[in-house]
């Protein structure tokens, strides 16, 4: 199932809110871990969403 913006996040500290709303940082970390492949659904959203979590993390000084 393809998650959206709407869509209530699935697991973990922010479980039950909804996409939009869990952090560019906690997302852009979920990606460095080893497990968040068994998340496909998480792993697509973060994709389908980098550049506007990376501008996030630029704005917030996170990344240059």
């Amino acid at each position: 199932m393809k998650l959206t913006d709407e869509s209530l996040f699935p697991f973990g500290k922010y479980k039950g809110e909804k996409m939009w709303d869990v952090p560019a940082t906690y997302l852009d970390w979920l990606m460095s871990t080893s497990w968040i492949d068994k998340w496909p659904d998480v792993v697509g959203y973060i994709g389908d969403n980098r550049a506007i979590i990376d501008r996030e993390l630029r704005n917030s000084g996170a990344i240059d």
